[in-house]
This record gives structure tokens, C-alpha cells and sequence, in this order.
């Protein structure tokens, strides 16, 4: 039994725990317990892996109770919450955040989660995170790209402006407009905005001002959009979802952070993916053992997001290849 309840970045993080899972137990009923952002992430596996969702607290409570009619032997927390609701599976080995000495965490997430299973003497395999796309989302995905034929003359680069977690973690919107218009103009790129419901606020801004880009924004489920994603020579976003759907699909990343510490949530050792983080005075901010409620302190303005030039990010973008090592772009300074 897997718990798992987490935005769908952290659940992309748990993939290779899930993976080490069935490859450690290849005979063994797996289940996981999830919210539905996890659920989206899960859903779609290749490891034979029963998925449940949980629609609220009291969805929860009425699983655990039906969890221990069926006595599992090992619970395993791969969220701050879902470590907490281990301890009611009525299992008789159990493994998750809490249990793992300190209170904070220095590596990435993805190795917090692995950690969660090597805690119960389960082998490690690769790190790498995943994502799978069905073949139904992909046509989906390709005939979205059929209607708008003519604009694809260009490969296509895909950005991410918003972020349904934290607004702190979001780079300027007008900064995202100056970036895609000197896209446009000093490349051969077609620009492509994804996102969910919740940026088409921000997508309809940008497409106001640049009328030229294409909007997925809002259309698509995550499979979809991730199948959007496989068709595009790169993707630039904030620390978000999408960033973490894209590099686990294998599509050059860019991630653009501030409040959150790279070493964490950028956990990507393939050349094609990149960086920019401003250390400022007070970043990182965000503590991911902090609680499962507030992570990030009260503060006034993003200081640390603003602090991203649009020529920074278009250096990286005119490097086409994406051939070095993950980049880490640091000016420490104040406010």
C-alpha cells in the first residue's frame, strides 16, 4: 500500500519509488491511496498498480477503514500527508517522511521517496522520474496540432506561465510577454502556452498582447498535455507541474525558481535540462518538511522571481542543443 498525496510535481517525484516498488515486489497486490492530482499522474501506469482515489477527507477515512479489512503487509508515505496516514493502514512494517531522521531534507524529493523504500530494505533501481502517455491522448494531442497546421512551420517551444500552487513561485506574467516576443524574433520558434484552468487568466493576457502564440491552456488533461508536450523542442516554466510532466517525458526543460531550492525539486541529471535560480538573501523560503499547510512564509512581492532577467532565460532558449550540464544561473544579493 502506497500513500500518496501531493500537487502533481511531488507526485512525479514518488514515480521512481513506485517503480522500485514493483520491481522489488513483482508478485505482490500494489495499491495506491491518492488525491486526484496524484490519481492523474498514476493512473495511466504499466506496473499493474491498482490506483484509488480519495474526493475528500472523509473519502479518506472511509478507504483506510476498507485498507485494513484487506491487511495489507507494508504501508509506504510518499507525501507528507500520506506519511502521516500510514500509521492507520494496519499494516505491520510501514515507511515514510516522518519516520526518516531530521526535519529537513537536503537532497531532492525523488531521493526523500527512494529513501522511503530503502528504509525497508528494498533495492534502488534508477532515479529517473516518469510519465506515460496513451495512445488515445497522443491523437488527441496530434489533432489539436493538425488544426493550427499553418502555424507550425516552426519546431515548437512550450511554456508554462502559471502555477496552481504558491503564486510566489510564478515568474512575471509581462516578463513571460517580453521572453515570447524576442522568441519570436530572434528564433525560428513557434510558441505554445499549456497549462490548466487555472492559468487562463495569464494565457489570455499574453495572448491579447502576442496574438501569434498558440493556447492549449485550460483544453487538455494531463496525459494530453503531456502528449502536447512530446511534440515540442523545448519547454520553459516556473517550479510547477508542467515543468516536472515535461522532463519526465524527456523534453528539454528550462525551470525558472526563487522560493524553491533547486537541489530539491530540479532533480534532473540529463544535459537537456537547465535552470535559473536567484539566491537571494532570503531564498530558499520554502520548506518542504515545513507542514503539510504553509510551506512558504508571508511575503510581500516575489523579490526573487523578479530578479530573472528576460535575457538570461532567451540565452538558454538561443542555445538550441541544450548541451552542457543542468545550468545554474546564482546573483546572490538583497532585495
Amino acid at each position: 500500500m502506497a500513500l500518496c498525496f501531493s500537487p502533481i510535481g511531488d507526485t512525479i517525484f514518488a514515480t521512481p519509488a513506485i517503480r522500485a516498488l514493483r520491481y522489488n515486489l513483482p508478485q505482490a497486490k500494489i495499491v495506491i491511496l491518492a488525491n486526484q492530482s496524484a490519481v492523474e499522474v498514476f493512473k495511466d501506469n504499466p506496473y499493474q498498480i491498482e490506483v484509488l482515489a480519495c474526493a475528500d477527507q472523509w473519502d479518506l477515512l472511509k478507504k483506510l477503514v476498507e485498507i485494513r479489512k484487506h491487511s495489507f503487509d507494508l504501508a509506504v508515505g510518499l507525501s507528507q500527508i500520506g506519511g502521516f496516514f500510514t500509521r492507520f493502514c494496519g499494516t505491520p512494517f510501514r515507511s515514510d517522511f516522518i519516520s526518516i531522521e531530521g526535519k529537513e531534507w537536503s537532497g531532492s524529493v525523488v531521493q526523500l521517496c527512494l529513501e522511503v523504500i530503502a528504509q525497508v530494505g528494498l533495492a534502488v533501481n534508477t532515479y529517473d522520474t516518469e510519465f506515460w502517455v496513451t495512445d488515445l491522448q497522443q491523437r488527441k494531442a496530434d489533432c489539436f496540432l493538425a488544426e493550427v497546421t499553418d502555424k507550425l512551420r516552426k519546431p515548437l517551444v512550450a511554456i508554462h506561465c502559471g502555477g496552481h500552487y504558491f503564486a510566489r513561485k510564478r515568474w512575471p506574467v509581462l516578463s513571460f510577454i517580453r521572453l515570447i516576443a524576442a522568441i519570436f524574433e530572434e528564433t525560428a520558434y513557434q510558441v505554445m502556452l499549456v497549462g490548466g484552468k487555472e492559468d487562463l487568466e495569464s494565457a489570455a493576457l499574453i495572448k491579447s498582447v502576442i496574438p501569434e502564440v498558440i493556447d492549449g491552456t485550460g483544453r487538455f488533461s494531463l496525459g494530453e498535455t503531456a502528449a502536447l508536450l512530446n511534440r515540442c523542442r523545448l519547454l520553459i516554466a516556473n517550479d510547477s507541474g508542467p515543468l516536472h510532466l515535461g522532463a519526465a517525458i524527456g523534453v528539454p526543460t528550462i525551470g525558472l525558481f526563487g522560493p524553491t531550492n533547486p537541489e530539491q525539486f530540479f532533480p534532473y541529471r540529463h544535459p537537456l535540462h537547465r535552470y535559473i535560480y536567484k539566491k537571494i538573501s532570503c531564498s530558499p523560503c520554502y520548506r518542504f518538511r515545513g507542514g503539510p499547510w504553509q510551506y512558504l512564509p508571508r511575503c510581500s512581492k516575489a523579490y526573487c522571481m523578479e530578479a530573472i532577467k528576460v535575457e538570461e532565460v532567451l540565452c538558454l532558449v538561443r542555445d538550441k542543443a541544450l548541451n552542457g550540464v543542468n545550468t545554474l544561473v546564482e546573483v546572490t544579493g538583497d532585495r
